[in-house]
């Protein structure tokens, strides 16, 4: 008996002892989990991407933009064309008028609420806009920006962080009854729960049903993989354990909401209830209905399984049972449960958070994000990235390029870039780099460093104007010259057609882009003052100081050309362009906002202008008189330009508010025997049939007057002189006895006397 005892006493002593020391080792582990579970949880839950979003399309009274404009917006943004509006994210349209109720959005300057108007169209565009139901007449108003896409941060998970204020009461009501009823009474993990799930699955031999906690879930997610174990849960318990006694209920349930996993939307994981509803049914989380809410919490116990895109029959079945389970509860009356149950299961068009991919124009987004200033921690927050990105200039010009370099040649590797730009606000606007819009690797529109040819001669006249004083009205004398090089032989530069022409005037030179005239003033005006100017435009890559640049041997990517030729549009002011406008984290938190720069005047406001003359008659006259012929006279200004043995056709053209540029031509550099008027201008043609133009209005400054010029003398000559050449001009100087022969008249006395 003794011994017994004594046996008995040793196993007792070493249990107190092994249970003591497993104590302090699961103590231990417990202040570890502590201190790491808090420090992660506090400050670094998950990873939200930037997301990236386009123009939000204002609509002024008095504006040129079309019902049909409005409606493909409206339907881009996944608004249900309804016949009579009961919710935001629903339009009407009868007869000429259309009525919006406007989605909440956080724009970039601040949140805006939900709002109904009406629009008034006439035959020019927006008569009026209207508030409803006061009748208020507004004098602008914006539809939210469309979502293009996203930048991941280091993961592939997508999520619009939200916070839990904006989540409906009866998504989280819905919520806790399907996953977690006892959330607001246990401490992380519920015994009834796994109680009630250990019974079940026992009856069934299998498992049914899970005990975890939206807790334990959040766990799970977070910090643990899917493997199964005793470890594993029990790891789970304990950190449920100590999340839930460091944080509140409501903290928890908020990360949860922005954590569960959704599914998939072109390859990234959606998580998170705020794209989410954005995913599935075009929403804000704000608008979700009861019976948009009863999908969601169904999708939640198997994304997959349950996916209502692809397998819609399930879907619906979970989401019924779901509504099934509200309406007993309480949390849905008999009305609002039939009227939930009848409900389609997602919107028409939903089920895509972005249309279509855009790498083209996301690569200089993201180029630019690298070099602004952002907070180091900015994936915890997220980013929401607003760019002046307009999808109908970018349709457009994907379509333009994709047809017409189909038709202009049957070479398969002539291949083209398209760029957009606002030159009103210095924003791209759409941006295509490849003949195929989707495909991912060299962009041509960013990166393709291509000699301009004839692009460049606009910069001549201009500094020939501001330095030495020539007008539009002059002459000039197409000849053949000798440009003597050091260390080469002279070089005999000779014009498009191998012909002469003598005397022309400045104007006629220009409109005609004759190449001897242009290399004669690059001559007097000095290359390094056109490198200067290159310079002042905005060009930071090499530029050869040679003869040739007159004549475009500078290689330059379509945007770098875009920007040149937004300078001119804006009458010689540059200010650099750009693709993002301003930033914000999800929550609304201003992050960066582009400062409207001070423009460097690169040449005076008069140079601006009768270059713009000289440019808008290349259209009306010159190599562009097919764009004239399309779109109207005095609409448009443009330049075409080819380079050697027609290796690479640009046209560039703008109206009052866009710069669109075109380059064709092939990667390996060999000939594509096409000029700018027959390559690239097809392309700027059949996207200004698609995206309108808004006629071109030059202001003609206080200094400059329209002067009537001798054609082949190019001085100014009475003005009722029927045989001369009326353009703009800085001066109206003319001897006093001057005629139209534009030489001094000998006058009788009697003459000089009356």
């Amino acid at each position: 008996m003794t011994r017994t005892r004594a046996v008995f006493r040793y196993l007792l002593i070493t249990g107190l002892k092994l249970a003591l020391i497993g104590l302090v080792l699961v103590a231990g582990y417990l202040i570890y989990l502590d201190a790491s579970l808090t420090k992660r949880f506090s400050s670094n839950r998950f990873q939200a991407p930037a997301l990236v979003y386009a123009r939000s399309l204002e609509l002024v009274p008095g504006s040129t933009i079309a019902a049909p404009t409005v409606i493909a917006e409206l339907e881009r943004l996944s608004y249900q064309r309804v016949t009579q509006i009961t919710d935001s994210g629903q339009y009407q349209q009868s007869g000429s008028s259309l009525t919006i109720y406007r989605r909440p959005f956080d724009f970039a300057d601040g949140p805006a609420m939900a709002r109904r108007v009406r629009l008034e169209f006439a035959a020019g565009g927006i008569r009026g806009i209207q508030s409803l139901p006061d009748g208020r007449a507004l004098n602008r108003f914006r539809l939210e920006a469309p979502l293009l896409g996203r930048l991941a941060g280091g993961s592939d998970e997508d999520r619009l962080l939200v916070g839990l204020e904006l989540v409906p009461n009866l998504l989280i009501e819905t919520l806790l009854l399907v996953e977690d009823r006892d959330f607001y009474h246990h401490a992380g993990i519920s015994v009834s729960s796994i109680a009630r799930a250990a019974v079940a699955n026992l009856i069934a031999m299998r498992t049914v049903q899970g005990g975890s906690t939206l807790t334990q879930q959040l766990v799970k997610n977070l910090y643990l993989t899917r493997e199964r174990s005793l470890w594993r849960k029990a790891n789970e318990a304990l950190m449920a354990l100590i999340i839930d006694y460091r944080f509140s209920k409501n903290e928890i349930l908020e990360t949860y909401l922005n954590e569960v996993y959704f599914g998939q939307d072109r390859g990234s994981a959606i998580h998170g209830i705020g794209l989410a509803s954005r995913l599935y049914f075009g929403k804000q989380v704000q608008e979700l209905t009861a019976s948009d809410i009863a999908l969601l919490v169904g999708v939640i116990k198997g994304p997959s399984y349950y996916d209502p895109r692809r397998y819609p029959e399930r879907a619906l079945e979970r989401r019924d049972m779901i509504l099934q389970l509200m309406l007993e509860h309480n949390l849905l009356d008999p009305n609002s449960y039939q009227m939930a149950v009848a409900a389609k299961l997602m919107p028409t068009g939903s089920g895509q958070l972005v249309k279509a991919r855009l790498p083209h124009y996301l690569e200089r987004v993201q180029q630019e994000l690298s070099q602004i200033a952002l907070p180091h921690n900015w994936q915890q927050q997220g980013l929401r990235v607003f760019t002046y990105f307009d999808p109908n200039a970018q349709q457009a010009a994907e379509q333009a390029l994709q047809q017409q370099l189909a038709q202009v040649s049957k070479d398969p590797l002539l291949q083209g870039a398209v760029v957009v730009v606002n030159h009103q606000q210095a924003g791209i606007a759409a941006v295509v780099g490849d003949r195929q819009p989707r495909a991912v690797g060299f962009n041509r529109a960013l990166n393709a460093m291509r000699p301009v040819g004839s692009l460049v001669k606009p910069l001549i006249y201009a500094a020939a104007f501001e330095h030495q004083g020539l007008e539009l009205g002059q002459v000039i004398r197409d000849e053949p010259i000798v440009v003597p090089r050091q260390g080469q032989a002279d070089w005999q530069p000779q014009n498009y057609d191998e012909t002469f022409l003598g005397d022309l005037s400045v104007y006629d030179a220009l409109v005609q882009s004759r190449n001897v005239p242009a290399v004669k003033l690059a001559q007097q005006v000095g290359i390094k003052q056109l490198v200067a100017m290159l310079q002042a435009t905005g060009v930071d890559t090499p530029i050869p100081e040679v003869p040739a640049l007159a004549l475009g041997s500078v290689a330059l990517s379509p945007l770098q050309v875009s920007e040149i030729y937004a300078m001119l549009a804006q009458s010689g002011k540059h200010r650099p362009v750009a693709a993002i406008a301003a930033m914000t984290d999800h929550q609304g938190l201003n992050l960066y906002q582009r400062s409207p720069q001070t423009a460097q005047q690169v040449f005076s406001a008069e140079v601006g202008y009768l270059i713009n003359y000289g440019l808008r008659g290349v259209i009306n006259e010159g190599t562009g008189k097919t764009l004239a012929q399309l779109v109207g006279s005095q609409q448009l200004a443009g330049k075409s330009g080819t380079t050697n043995d027609y290796r690479d056709s640009w046209f560039v053209a703008y109206d009052q508010q866009h710069v669109f540029s075109v380059w064709v031509g092939r990667d390996d550099n060999q000939p594509v025997g096409l000029t700018g008027s027959r390559g690239a201008l097809p392309v700027v043609a059949a996207l200004l049939q698609q995206f309108k133009p808004q006629p071109l209005q030059l202001e003609m400054p206080a200094t400059v007057t329209v002067v009537n010029f001798h054609r082949q003398l190019g001085v100014p000559i009475p003005d009722d002189c029927e045989a001369g050449l009326r353009v703009p001009a800085r001066f109206k100087t003319m001897p006093e006895d001057q005629g139209c022969s534009g030489t001094v008249e000998k006058k009788s006395w009697w003459q000089r006397l009356f």
